[in-house]
């Protein structure tokens, strides 16, 4: 005799649910664990960078620093609002140039 689906399924929903919450719970607990060592990172890169060449930052890197999409930074660039250093076909972006940026737009909000 075959078993009904329904019924064999009824007795492990409440374990199986349990286990999903308990996934759950840990993938959240890994995001959040993630996220902060990103903000640690972050935090030591800009205490440690170094001065000249070595502290222009990717175009991710920057674009991560204002907050904005490398789109964003890449449309900011085009419309010479915001100024790349470019070598040998690297775009890469000055520390210093991202903070003049930030506190150019902070003042256009007055």
């Amino acid at each position: 005799m075959v078993a009904n689906r329904d019924d064999s399924d009824k007795g492990d929903s409440p374990p199986e649910d349990s286990l999903r919450e308990q996934l759950r719970a840990l993938v959240d607990g890994l995001r959040e664990d993630v996220q902060a060592l990103r903000e640690e990172v972050q935090a030591l890169r800009r205490k440690e960078s170094p001065e000249g060449p070595d502290a222009l930052l990717p175009r991710e890197e920057a674009a991560e620093t204002l907050g904005i999409s490398v789109r964003t930074l890449d449309d900011l660039a085009e419309a010479g609002e915001i100024q790349p250093v470019r070598i040998r076909g690297r775009v890469l972006y000055a520390p210093d140039t991202l903070e003049a940026f930030v506190r150019r737009k902070a003042g256009e909000g007055r």
